[in-house]
């Protein structure tokens, strides 16, 4: 979902209607999938750059 969207106040809405037709697909053909669908739980806290410190590092998980 956009940026937009969600200051909109549409993120609910799109969220479930997208949780609805995971459900139906998955309930015409279950084997398609081998456990659940996504959670379509809407995130409270949403970051541009999760990985950037305060101090404008990257944190890099790499090796």
């Amino acid at each position: 979902m956009t940026p937009n969207q969600r200051h909109q106040g549409l993120d609910d809405q799109i969220l479930n209607q997208r949780e609805s037709i995971y459900e139906l697909a998955k309930a015409k053909n279950p084997f398609r999938w081998s456990g659940e669908t996504r959670n379509w739980k809407k995130e409270n806290k949403v970051y541009l750059n999760p990985l950037k410190q305060k101090n404008g590092s990257a944190i890099c998980n790499a090796a």
